[in-house]
């Protein structure tokens, strides 16, 4: 029988690796920018020649690129497991107790509430030796029970600047003419993935006069799609939380941590416990100086909010 030749043996190999990786994921690893970076941070932890059990919790702001890092993680780490899940928000239990007793990979995306979470991680023996989790949240207390969290920072100027330009224009540097319009771009998303995204998309195939209006219109309102993502984090918070994070985001920030709580409790507020419910939920951050920051994005998010009270009699707004 004749051998077959080297191009039928590599689709055959294409195609069985394929078959292998779970169907829904296997394209969402393209296009993916700054991920070898993240990979070098997390491989020595996740130490796959280890025989216990390790649980990594990735945190971050909306929009960060959580989600995409783990699914990242997922796709490349998975196919050396006996078994492996990847679950968005709840875990299916009838789908687990298949796995009892194997070494698998289970990534648990979105986590909202602990219960889930502390049944899985509580019982250990429930997973194989060498068996690893993800969690991914953008509420520090929900990562409580991992063994170590790993914070997602914001892009570099390079990074964004390549993920936004093969977003708009399918290769990583701008076409000639577009360098300035899209370096403005890049300075006003600051590092979130979510955002350098949402705003190629919206400009693909747009002529430099509707590039430009879309400047000039973000700088007043924040684009809905953004707005309506990094606006979940303050949908979890308690009324006293929300009406702090909006003080914060539209006179606050960058005030020294100390005075502005000592200012909130005059008002009747209990910052000490709320600025950190803040911090956990990656709304704000507090720099070495003891300063109050926040994102530009998150920042305008808060205004945002205040804005759409009353949007053409702003002396109606709270």
């Amino acid at each position: 029988m004749c051998a077959r030749n080297d191009v039928e043996l590599l689709k055959d190999i294409v195609r069985a690796v394929s078959e292998k990786l779970p169907r829904r994921y296997q394209n969402q690893s393209k296009g993916l920018v700054g991920i070898e970076e993240h990979y070098k941070r997390i491989e020595s932890f996740l130490n796959n020649g280890s025989s216990e059990v390790r649980t990594l919790g990735i945190w971050g702001m909306g929009g960060i690129g959580k989600s995409t890092l783990a699914t990242a993680l997922y796709n490349e780490l998975s196919p050396e497991f006996e078994g492996h899940c990847f679950f968005i928000n709840v875990f299916d239990k009838s789908e687990m107790s298949n796995l009892q007793g194997k070494r698998v990979f289970i990534v648990l995306d979105d986590v909202a509430t602990s219960e889930q979470l502390e049944k899985l991680i509580g019982e250990y023996d429930f997973l194989g030796l060498g068996s690893r989790v993800i969690v991914t949240s953008r509420n520090k207390q929900m990562l409580s029970l991992v063994d170590e969290i790993y914070s997602v920072e914001e892009l570099s100027s390079h990074h964004s600047l390549q993920l936004f330009c093969l977003t708009v224009f399918g290769e990583e540097q701008p076409k000639d003419g577009y360098e300035d319009l899209s370096r403005r771009v890049i300075f006003y998303c600051k590092g979130i993935p979510l955002a350098l995204k949402i705003l190629g998309k919206s400009l693909r195939q747009k002529c430099k006069d509707a590039w430009e209006s879309e400047l000039r219109k973000i700088q007043k309102i924040l684009n809905v799609e953004i707005h309506n993502e990094l606006k979940l984090s303050y949908y979890d918070l308690d009324c006293s939380q929300k009406e702090i994070f909006l003080d914060l985001a539209c006179f606050f920030k960058g005030g020294k941590r100390d005075w502005v709580a000592g200012l909130l409790e005059a008002f009747g507020f209990f910052p000490a416990s709320e600025i950190e419910v803040l911090l956990d939920k990656s709304l704000i951050r507090i720099s070495k100086y003891n300063e109050i920051e926040m994102h530009d994005l998150t920042q305008e998010m808060g205004r945002e909010i205040i804005r759409q009270q009353s949007i053409k009699d702003p002396g109606r707004r709270s």
